[in-house]
């Protein structure tokens, strides 16, 4: 990735063109007012977390549980659904 210093007059004059730097060639420029930095524009990060097209695979590799831990399991889900309170429709009329 390359960096690149840009006054704020010069990025306001040509905005797009240099987003397109950023996203396109992965160009971070550090904007000026004066001889002050004063904005950072940078491409994003990479997106963490785990990939959904891999999310099968990760289920299927877990151990499963037995039938005392599946009804716990049960017991404790249908515990927390209780908890919740049904709220008023805001768009009902």
């Amino acid at each position: 990735m390359s960096h690149q210093t840009i006054s704020a007059t010069t990025l306001a004059r040509n905005f797009s063109e240099f987003l397109n730097r950023v996203r396109y060639q992965g160009v971070t420029l550090d904007v000026t007012r004066g001889s002050d930095v004063i904005a950072c524009i940078a491409p994003p990060s990479p997106a963490g977390g785990f990939p959904i097209a891999q999310l099968d695979h990760l289920f299927a590799s877990l151990p499963l549980l037995d039938a005392a831990e599946a009804k716990e399991f049960e017991a404790d889900v249908d515990a927390a659904l209780g908890q919740l309170r049904q709220e008023d429709d805001a768009w009902a009329s």
